[in-house]
């Protein structure tokens, strides 16, 4: 399962401010079945942010180590919530179906 993420960063030199928006977020076949139906939240800066808003997100930054620390993070909360969402899908695969037992009298 793989992912894919593009950041646009911008310097405005009137203001001095930094700003990183997520351009592209792309997922491979069997990460887009694990998210079919579910929009998870990630927490970036303390805030709870779902995945589908995260593309329509500018964070204005002051210097250019926090915007650098903000992709860091913007990473790791993709990493960390869709990883346990792959091993509950996971485990929902191994779980999920029909179990049948036969159980002869005769041998009891």
């Amino acid at each position: 399962m793989k992912m894919r993420i593009v950041f646009d960063r911008e310097y405005d030199l009137l203001s001095g401010a930094y700003r990183v928006k997520v351009r592209e977020l792309e997922f491979d076949e069997e990460l887009q079945n694990v998210l079919q139906g579910v929009d998870p939240a990630l927490r970036v800066k303390g805030e709870e942010i779902k995945l589908s808003e995260l593309r329509e997100r500018t964070f204005e930054l002051q210097s250019r180590e926090e915007a650098e620390k903000l992709m860091g993070e913007v990473r790791g909360a993709l990493v960390e919530t869709l990883s346990a969402l792959i091993a509950r899908f996971k485990e929902a695969q191994n779980f999920n179906g029909s179990v049948s037992y036969e159980i002869d009298f005769n041998e009891l």
